[in-house]
Formats: structure tokens, C-alpha cells, sequence
């Protein structure tokens, strides 16, 4: 009821898709029956199986990755009472010891205990939505935990268990006592990844940049500037930001019109409130870019030509009207759910070094909200963009800035080699996907960290990898994702046990999604 479920499982990904090595989760509570005890030694003992290769080191990253070669452990006990009867409980110093001693003498396994304290209110919060989520109340969860908490012996700060390794996470990402962890690059790394996580909501919203001189090229890598389509995808960005991101509304399509279009505007919409809302589902009335304007979604913002500022609608049809009177294109900005409030919820945005990812995000509005709104009590810089270079598109070496076309022309097998292995592949005096993941590991431990609704602007080999991890992919799988441009996705997802939860955002210009790269 604390949590520990949610962190085995992320610590198991965490070391399978970053490390590439083997994780496997055992749980104490499905070795409750006859002989369990017994059970889950064999079960530990056959994954740590090593006699086919007596010079390997089950500890070492590259080496865990071999199939029947060592890996990671994660023996998880539940806070129920009945958990105790086991002797892999670990609820008391000696458990603990015996644990250890029959680990680290007959398995030849390093041992580390995680323990979990959480007394925040944001913790009991997360307990009430935990319990919910399980189907019990908030009282039959403290009486659970109540009754674990008479049989459990926290870790001793006496100096009485300080030669066994341990970490003690104290309200999750708040505050961590470490011992003898930090001697090893296995033993850092695993701290330093549940150092930022918790279980609470994350909201992230991922974002190619927008189309580039490059993508109209049709050529890969560089550090081109963006597109007038690219620079037009930036302002609906902006748009988004201010009343999704950072606003309470669930959904937001741009839908641009012709003069043509414009006269039976009329016939779409319709004055509510003081507000201008759509009668009905726009499913073939202006382009869209494959978005879907619903009934009573409000009319907030229009631009009138291309590539120029939004601004506000008028509250009345009429005014509409006439304010569009002559215009040879306009693009309206519907907006679904509560409008109030745009641009009041505290967010972050985080691009990479290139031009054409902080050129996207160039027209978000960075206003300072007061102080209050962060626990620490300092105003908020919204918005304030973060670059980072690990979050750089692929280098593509000696080929960076040609086309396919041309990179055939230099090395015939190239793209079949890429696409035999792609994720192993590695362009001549270039990167791979592998190196991605290297540079990406410290970056999504860190957005772990993130309890704000966050923007992510990158690039299609990076956000592949991201989206994977986020959606709980293999690595295998993730390099094979497509992520068009001028397209934004939602993910959603928090410790309570279900999975995460995508939404899709196509916000135009155009769906673009063949610009010459999808072998990158």
C-alpha cells in the first residue's frame, strides 16, 4: 500500500530497457503455499544460473543481458501480515540477515534492501487513491498497513545492519539515507533512478518539431531552421500549450478555412453563453488535419492569412463574420472543456539544443505565476524551456545532410543494413540507437522527477525511444514507432497499477508523416 509494487515494476524496466540486462520480479506472496519457501529459492537459483559460464560476472550490465547469465532480482513483500510467515519477508533484522546470508553464500548474489517510508500528506493522498483503486476504503487500508507496521522492524540506523546495503526512500523522491550502494556503477545507477520517482500523476506531452528546410529536402539530421508549415506548427503549439498544457481544457483542434469556406461558417456554429461553440461534429467542413471539432467545442481563438498571430474571436457570429470578411484563409482554434484558467497551471517544456525544436516552441508565453502555486513557495517561471543536447537527434556521421537518395548513391547496402538491425546500426563515424539510449537514461530518470504537466519538443529517433519507455515498449519495439510531425501525444499514467494512456493531438498544418526519414 505504499508504493512498492509501482517501484519494483518501474525498477524492472528501468534496468531492462537502459541496460539491457535481465530483471525478474519475484513476489513473496505467490510462494505462500506448501514448500514456498523452497519454491522461491529454486525459482531464484535458476535465474541466477551461471554454471554455463563460470567467468561470468552477474553483476556486470553487459554481461546480465546474456540469456542464462545473472540478472537482477527484485524479491517484492506485500504489507499484509501474511507476507511475514515467510522467511523473504525481510520485515525483521534477522529475516533481513538470513536473507542476505542465504543469498549472497549459496547464490553468490549481491544484496540490497529498499525500504519505503511515507508520512507526507500527498502520500496519504495517494494511499486513499490506492486503496480505492483496489476496491477497499481508506480505514480497511490503515487497518492493513496498521497490522503489517506491529510485525515489521524497520531498518536500524544503530550501526546494527550497516554491512548489509540498503536504501531507505523516505516519501519517495523527498529524501533518501543510503548505504554502501554508492561503490558500484549497478549500485549509483539504481539510486539514482528511484531517487526521482514516485507514484504520483505524470502528464507528458511529446512533440516532433515542426517540418524543417531539411524535411522539405527530404534530407536527415543537420540543424536547419523551420518551414513556413514548421513556423505555422509553432504557433498552434503555443495555442495548445496555453489551454491544455497549461489550462483544464481536453482537446483543441485548429481547423482552417478557404474564402470559400467562410461564408457557411454560419451553418457550424452558433452563439452560447457569450461564446461562439460548434453545432455539431465537423467531420468534413474545412481541414482539420485530421482533428475533429465536436459539438459545443468553444471558439476561442482565430488567425487570419497564414503564418500570422492568433488572436481573440468575438463573442457574437455576426462580429465573426465580419471580421473574416475578405480573408482568403483562416484557421480557428476550437477548444474542448473548461476554458477558464488558460494558462494558469504551472508547466515545463524541455526542447533539444537544435534550432528546429526551439524554434517550435518559439511563440509559448513564459508569464511568471505568482507565489503559492509550488510547494516551495517561489514564483514560477511557466513555461521556462530547458535544452538538452542528450535529447539531439540521432548523428548520422559522414551521411548527416544527405538524402537517402544520395547516401545509396555513396554505400549501396547502407539503408538494408539499418534496416536488418536498427537498433544496433551505427552510421560511419555516427551514432546508433544504442548511443541514443546512453544519452537518454539520466534524461528520463530526471523527467520521472517532473509532477507538472510537461512538454517535450524532439526528434524522431529520440521521441521513438521516449514514447517506448513511457508506454512500457521494448526496445526493439520502440525503434519501429512512427512519430509524425505537427502532431502532439498525451500520456498519462501513475503509480496505481494501470497502464499508461495515450491521446492523440493532430494540430496541423497538414498530417505530415513521410519526410524522408522514416529509415532514420
Amino acid at each position: 500500500m505504499r508504493g512498492k509494487t509501482h517501484i519494483a515494476r518501474e525498477l524492472k524496466r528501468y534496468i531492462e530497457f537502459f541496460h539491457g540486462a535481465r530483471a525478474e520480479i519475484f513476489s513473496v506472496t505467490e510462494y505462500m503455499g506448501p514448500d514456498g519457501e523452497d519454491k522461491l529459492y529454486e525459482a531464484l537459483n535458476s535465474f541466477f544460473d551461471v554454471t554455463n559460464s563460470p567467468t561470468a560476472d552477474p553483476y556486470d550490465f553487459d554481461q546480465c543481458g546474456v540469456e542464462g547469465v545473472g540478472g537482477f532480482a527484485i524479491i517484492l513483500s506485500s504489507d499484509t501480515v501474511e507476507s511475514t510467515k515467510s522467511m523473504w519477508s525481510a520485515h525483521t533484522k534477522w529475516h533481513r540477515k538470513w536473507m542476505a546470508r542465504k543469498l549472497e553464500d549459496e547464490l553468490q548474489a549481491e544484496v540490497c534492501f529498499i525500504q519505503i517510508s511515507v508520512d507526507s500528506p500527498k502520500g496519504e493522498k495517494y494511499l486513499s487513491d490506492l486503496a480505492a483503486y483496489r476496491g477497499m476504503t481508506l480505514e480497511e487500508s490503515r487497518d492493513l498497513i496498521a497490522d503489517y507496521q506491529d510485525h515489521y522492524v524497520p531498518i536500524q540506523m544503530d550501526q546494527s545492519e550497516d554491512q548489509t546495503p540498503f536504501i531507505h526512500l523516505m516519501n519517495y523522491n523527498q529524501k533518501m539515507v543510503v548505504n554502501k550502494m554508492m561503490r558500484s556503477f549497478v549500485g549509483s545507477q539504481v539510486c539514482h533512478f528511484l531517487s526521482n520517482l514516485h507514484p504520483f500523476q505524470h502528464t507528458v506531452y511529446l512533440a516532433r518539431h515542426g517540418e524543417s528546410d531539411f524535411n522539405v529536402e527530404m534530407r536527415i539530421g543537420g540543424d536547419s531552421g523551420l518551414s513556413r508549415r514548421g513556423e505555422e506548427f509553432a504557433r498552434r503549439t503555443a495555442e495548445f500549450v496555453k489551454y491544455v498544457v497549461c489550462g483544464h481544457a481536453n482537446d483543441l483542434v485548429c481547423v482552417t478555412l478557404t474564402a470559400k469556406d467562410v461564408p457557411k461558417l454560419r451553418d457550424w456554429i452558433i452563439e452560447l453563453k457569450r461564446n461562439i461553440v460548434a453545432t455539431r461534429d465537423w467531420a468534413d467542413f474545412g481541414d482539420a488535419s485530421g482533428g475533429v471539432v465536436r459539438r459545443f467545442m468553444q471558439l476561442k481563438r482565430m488567425q487570419i492569412g497564414w503564418a500570422t498571430d492568433f488572436q481573440d474571436t468575438p463573442s457574437t457570429v455576426q462580429d465573426l463574420l465580419r471580421k473574416l470578411e475578405g480573408a482568403k484563409v483562416v484557421t480557428l482554434v476550437f477548444v474542448g472543456g473548461d476554458t477558464s484558467g488558460a494558462g494558469s497551471v504551472p508547466g515545463r517544456l524541455w526542447t533539444s539544443s537544435l534550432r528546429r525544436t526551439i524554434e517550435t516552441a518559439q511563440f509559448i508565453e513564459h508569464p511568471i505565476l505568482p507565489a503559492g502555486l509550488m510547494s516551495d513557495g517561489k514564483p514560477f517561471y511557466q513555461m521556462r524551456g530547458r535544452q538538452f543536447r542528450n535529447m539531439d537527434e540521432v548523428y548520422a556521421g559522414e551521411y548527416d545532410g544527405l538524402t537517402e537518395e544520395e547516401i545509396t548513391k555513396r554505400a549501396p547496402d547502407v539503408i538494408a543494413d539499418r534496416k536488418r538491425d536498427k537498433l544496433g546500426f551505427r552510421y560511419p563515424r555516427g551514432e546508433s540507437y544504442y548511443d541514443i539510449i546512453a544519452r537518454l537514461e539520466s534524461v528520463m530518470s530526471h523527467l520521472e522527477r517532473i509532477q507538472q504537466p510537461i512538454l517535450i519538443i524532439s526528434h524522431q529517433a529520440v521521441l521513438r525511444l521516449m514514447y517506448g519507455w513511457l508506454m512500457h515498449k521494448t526496445r526493439e519495439d520502440s525503434v519501429e514507432t512512427q512519430v509524425p510531425q505537427h502532431e502532439v501525444v498525451r500520456i498519462c499514467f501513475d503509480g496505481l497499477g494501470g497502464g499508461p494512456v495515450e491521446t492523440r493531438f493532430p494540430l496541423g498544418p497538414t498530417h505530415l508523416t513521410d519526410d524522408g526519414q522514416s529509415n532514420l
